[in-house]
């Protein structure tokens, strides 16, 4: 199975998820916050380089609630995804008209038609990032703007994560054997398809990004929290705090999640 096969059966198998992870604006968990703070970023960026009325596109839309917003906003926006559940979801809950099944690699729109791009959370599954920076680029005008999500390869708390999961899965036989031997059941696992998903580093990721005609003229990185523990710990007021220090380059280093907001030249 290929990475964008793996990538459309997993959204599509949780689009409910997705469609509830903005109902609450400072709900409890850390995987809620960190895209309920993500959209936010991403509005602001958006608001502070193009006015209202501007053409955005956001690909990779899920279930098209940021496309919506932009549009509630007074923005002119379409949404791509390569989920068709996601599609569906969009196309029936906002605009049939603006939402479509379509790949990042293969932006169905012509040259220059966008003055903003959203892409959040779309980049890091893919197998490589030149197509996808280039048909960004090429439906962008001279002078629009894209705002791309990234995972940092620096955040601790990652390999952090990593350490936990590997000790937690050591574990499992012995607590599940503990678990039978006290009477209890075993609790069933939802299985999801596994994803693989790549980290950057900011100076590397905005020199790529130049070499594609992307120059990078704004950054945030946010997410404080540790994803193994977030059974125990929801962790939602430690994420939000870190947006506070989104900007603070002395601290913000160490936050999961990268917005960069790169100027299209041609």
């Amino acid at each position: 199975m290929s990475s964008k096969q793996q990538v459309n059966d997993l959204f599509t198998q949780t689009v409910d998820d997705w469609a509830r992870y903005y109902d609450d604006p400072a709900p409890a968990t850390l995987t809620a916050q960190n895209f309920v703070s993500r959209r936010r970023f991403a509005i602001q960026m958006i608001e502070n380089q193009l006015p209202k009325g501007s053409k955005i596109l956001d690909v990779g839309c899920g279930t098209g609630h940021l496309a919506a917003e932009l549009a509630r906003r007074g923005y002119d926006t379409w949404g791509t995804d390569l989920s068709a559940g996601m599609i569906e979801y969009a196309q029936v809950n906002y605009n049939r008209d603006r939402y479509q099944v379509a790949d990042i690699e293969k932006i169905p729109f012509p040259d220059n038609f966008f003055d903003g791009i959203v892409c959040l959370g779309v980049v890091e599954y893919l197998a490589s990032d030149g197509p996808a920076l280039s048909e960004m680029h090429r439906v962008l005008r001279p002078g629009g703007f894209a705002v791309i999500t990234t995972p940092s390869s620096v955040c601790p708390f990652f390999y952090l994560d990593r350490v936990l999961v590997r000790t937690r899965f050591a574990i499992r036989p012995a607590v599940s054997a503990v678990r039978r031997l006290l009477g209890g059941e075993a609790r069933p696992a939802r299985p999801l398809p596994k994803v693989e998903h790549r980290r950057y580093r900011r100076g590397s990721w905005a020199k790529l990004m130049r070499s594609h005609g992307l120059e990078l003229v704004d950054w945030v990185c946010h997410a404080w929290g540790c994803y193994a523990v977030e059974r125990f710990w929801p962790q939602g007021a430690f994420c939000r705090a870190s947006d506070k220090f989104a900007r603070n380059a002395l601290v913000n280093w160490i936050a999961s999640d990268q917005l960069s907001c790169a100027r299209a030249v041609k």
